[in-house]
């Protein structure tokens, strides 16, 4: 049997005073003793490298969301067709979900009540209605344009719809949309849900993290806004909740929902240039009514020395001073070297880095996913940090499984950093670091 000991001081003092109850609530299911629905150790031929199996430290309890349907509904998003089944078919081929320290969480579907604690009730419908293959586009217009005092749109032709909605371009209705929404929001809220009800100090669901999804509109690869329904959900247990993103794209859709109340912080890490998607986030202090919003904007060429920076300097300070019940980190990895957008020098290591600095925070996290389009190389890190969430070191030699050969020439776990000049350099982390500051006292002002 492999396990390890925990990877790093600050994993392996996590205090757990508490215990996991007798039993838990996985999905809708009947709640089941937490010891029968844990994995088994994975076999002696899991890649959990030989240095990591001695003493064995306290455990976390670490939820993980998965399902082969959901990851196969999941790998149907455009943005990112099949990279679902790609990242949890390499962190099963590790071995890393076959440990007894995690548990496998059930994805489900989200109500339309539970959509609709956030989504108006519109674009829920219409949503919906899209998917309804068995309706003809006459049918559907007709449907559509008869208003009935709903508050929809008064626009009567479909396409005026799905453009009023944000469902054309790079949000075009796909296969099984409706489905994927519901199952990505059910799943966040559910992760959520354990977290405030204590079964799990961290959930992993790296499917979530739709980041740029408004009230009433998709945006930027995101139907529905996930994460925003999983803050409401922590919100019913926690007082304040420090959300984090790393996304390389402004999350935008998070701060438009929590910026007039300051029981959520928001706190965007973020590139910033002319032109460059969405456009917000430039650290200006829009709004006086603004309670709890904090913007990074970036130059290209980041690097990890910089970004570990910005954590040491400016991150934790704000989470010192703000001192949340519970963390979100939206960890997209479109910042990574390699990725089409071509814009950070990230490497694998350098995600590792911030995750274990939230890690050594202690508090319940919530652990997304979100952009990166170099499937392979998101893949390679989403396994990297489940790894360092689990306190195990994983070999760099990728193992044999169904997507091997995407793995190619290399073979190897870590995504190197890039070689562009980091743009972000002292004047300008300076400059940066004033707008946080003022950002912040304004944060404290306006509460």
């Amino acid at each position: 049997m492999c396990c390890g000991t925990p990877f790093g001081e600050s994993i392996t003092s996590w205090d757990l005073s508490t215990h996991p109850s007798e039993s838990i609530k996985i999905g809708k299911k009947k709640r089941k003793p937490l010891e029968k629905i844990r994995h088994s150790f994975c076999p002696a031929q899991c890649l959990i490298a030989e240095d990591a199996m001695s003493t064995m430290q306290p455990i976390r309890r670490i939820g993980y969301v998965y399902s082969k349907e959901y990851a196969d509904l999941a790998s149907l998003l455009p943005s990112n067709i099949d990279r679902s089944k790609k990242v949890h078919a390499l962190i099963e081929a590790y071995g890393l979900l076959r440990l007894r320290d995690l548990t496998t969480v059930s994805p489900r579907r989200a109500t339309v009540k539970e959509l609709c604690r956030y989504h108006s009730r519109d674009y829920i419908d219409f949503l919906r209605l899209v998917e309804e293959e068995a309706l003809s586009s006459e049918e559907a217009e007709e449907d559509l344009g008869e208003d009935g005092g709903s508050g929809r749109h008064e626009s009567s032709s479909r396409e005026d719809k799905l453009e009023d909605y944000g469902l054309l371009y790079d949000c075009a209705v796909f296969e099984r949309m409706a489905r994927y929404a519901e199952y990505v929001a059910g799943s966040s809220i559910e992760a959520a849900t354990l977290l405030a009800e204590d079964a799990f100090d961290i959930v992993m669901h790296w499917d979530g993290g739709r980041h740029h999804a408004k009230k009433d509109m998709a945006a930027g690869f995101c139907i529905v806004n996930d994460i925003v329904l999983g803050i409401m959900e922590l919100q019913r247990t926690f007082e304040k909740v420090m959300y984090i993103d790393l996304d390389i794209h402004h999350g935008d859709g998070v701060e438009n929902a929590f910026q007039f109340t300051d029981k959520v912080l928001t706190v965007s890490v973020h590139h910033y240039a002319e032109g460059f998607y969405p456009g917000t986030g430039s650290g200006v202090v829009s709004s006086a009514r603004t309670k709890a919003v904090v913007n990074i904007p970036l130059k290209s060429g980041l690097s990890g020395m910089t970004l570990s920076r910005i954590f040491e300097e400016m991150i934790e300070p704000l989470y010192i001073s703000y001192n949340p019940g519970a963390i979100v980190l939206q960890c997209g990895v479109d910042g990574m070297a390699g990725d089409p957008l071509g814009k950070w020098n990230l490497s694998t290591q350098d995600y590792g880095n911030c995750l274990k600095r939230i890690l050594a925070w202690k508090k319940p996290l919530l652990v997304l996913g979100g952009g990166g389009y170099n499937t392979p190389s998101a893949s390679r890190c989403y396994a990297y940090l489940t790894s360092v969430i689990l306190g195990r070191e994983i070999s760099d030699d990728i193992p044999e499984h169904e997507y091997f050969e995407d793995y190619e020439p290399a073979f190897t776990l870590h995504v190197d950093a890039g070689r562009q000049a980091d743009e972000n350099n002292v004047e300008y982390f300076e400059a940066v670091r004033k707008l946080v500051d003022i950002q912040s006292e304004a944060m404290t002002s306006n509460r």
